[in-house]
């Protein structure tokens, strides 16, 4: 059986199957306790520009270190796969983390950041001169350096408050999307209403869905293992009635079916963000 490494964080296999270099990172930020996915990419002016992107339940910030045409944005996760048009021969640096309580320093709700893109200056009270410092930073682990530097203390925080949307969104992980909203309010003590509140208020979307979000992610990144796991393990392990419940919904979120996933050619799919403990 595999589970969830702690540092495991959602995948978005395009950015490095369709990309001229991608390098990654993960980290913990200590004061949130909060899992943190710093990468860099850039795309060859002679390929294509457009990447898909796939729902992660994540929000990442994106950093366009272009000398012509720079800028930095902040999105939540999309809910359907959509197309993310990057600049051709342009750097990009960015930062992917859970959404949990990152949310109190944001000037826009996680609800209003479901599938847009937002200027990041307009989320975060941040001073463009720390943007143009990452953005033009030497190279990649000066920009993690400067990122947490200048940006991590006006997202990142400690809310021993909230201990009960830490607790949720952990189980949901820990049993990878198979849990309920009835299951959860159980488990912590408070109604159905309250927590599905708490969803809205910091992840964007209700619990439900998130959860199937995790689930998908997961059969997703036992898929594209190196040594693969067959559809019938993925539907076993992540609670899938049968095989055409895990089609649907890896069509709904991804526009694509497990086998045609799992017969892309075997070098295409050693993502260095996979890792299982």
């Amino acid at each position: 059986m595999t589970r969830y490494s702690k540092m495991h964080l959602p995948l978005q296999p395009e950015f490095e199957i369709n990309t001229d270099y991608y390098i990654e990172q993960k980290e913990k930020d200590i004061r949130s306790q909060s899992n943190l996915l710093f990468y860099q990419l850039k795309v060859n002016k002679n390929s294509t520009n457009l990447i898909s992107i796939i729902p992660d339940g994540c929000v990442e910030i994106l950093f366009c270190c272009s000398n012509q045409n720079t800028s930095a944005s902040i999105g939540g996760s999309v809910l359907q796969k959509e197309i993310l048009n990057l600049q051709a021969n342009c750097e990009y640096f960015g930062v992917r983390f859970l959404p949990k309580l990152e949310n109190r320093h944001l000037n826009y709700s996680m609800k209003e950041m479901i599938g847009s893109t937002v200027p990041l200056t307009d989320v975060i009270s941040v001073h463009s001169t720390a943007m143009e410092r990452i953005i033009h930073g030497e190279n990649f682990y000066e920009r993690i350096t400067l990122f947490k530097e200048l940006i991590g203390s006006h997202i990142f925080s400690s809310d021993s408050s909230q201990n009960a949307m830490v607790y949720a969104m952990d189980r949901i992980y820990s049993l990878k999307g198979n849990i309920t909203i009835n299951q959860l309010a159980e488990e912590t003590g408070y109604s159905t209403r309250y927590l599905r509140k708490q969803f809205q208020e910091h992840v964007g979307i209700p619990p439900k869905l998130f959860s199937n979000i995790v689930r998908f992610q997961h059969s997703l990144y036992m898929l594209t293992k190196k040594n693969h796991y067959t559809i019938w393990d993925v539907i076993s392990e992540n609670g899938y009635h049968d095989q055409a419940h895990l089609i649907h919904e890896f069509q709904k979120f991804a526009s694509i079916t497990p086998n045609k996933l799992s017969n892309l050619p075997s070098e295409k799919l050693e993502y260095s963000s996979l890792n299982v403990v």
